[in-house]
């Protein structure tokens, strides 16, 4: 006989490997994308100003937004999932339109 035993892995334990808790490998990949374009838009906006604190800071600043809105919590969404998930529900939802038309009443003389 085949019997399938159902194992209960506790939430402390990761299945995959983490920086730190909510932050993996995918997670790194998408801030590393985040900054290079970051890192463009900052050379393109220091080119026209000359201002290095500010494409410096534009730079540091995605980075730290990317990092903060991947993090995965508890319940392993990060905030730009749940947002996903809003823009989803949103999209799923339907507007049934219709007219309210008055009823008219009839007269019954016999």
């Amino acid at each position: 006989m085949n019997e399938k035993k159902t194992v209960k892995i506790p939430r402390q334990i990761r299945l995959k490997t983490e920086f730190f808790i909510g932050f993996g490998m995918e997670e790194l990949i998408k801030t590393l994308i985040t900054g290079a374009i970051a890192g463009i838009i900052a050379y393109i906006f220091y080119k026209f100003t000359g201002q290095t604190i500010i494409a410096t800071l534009i730079v540091i600043g995605a980075l730290v937004v990317a990092v903060i809105s991947l993090i995965k919590g508890n319940n392993n969404f990060s905030m730009v999932d749940t947002i996903k998930n809003i823009i989803k529900y949103q999209i799923m939802q339907k507007d049934f339109r219709y007219e309210r038309t008055k009823i008219k009443k009839f007269d019954y003389k016999c």
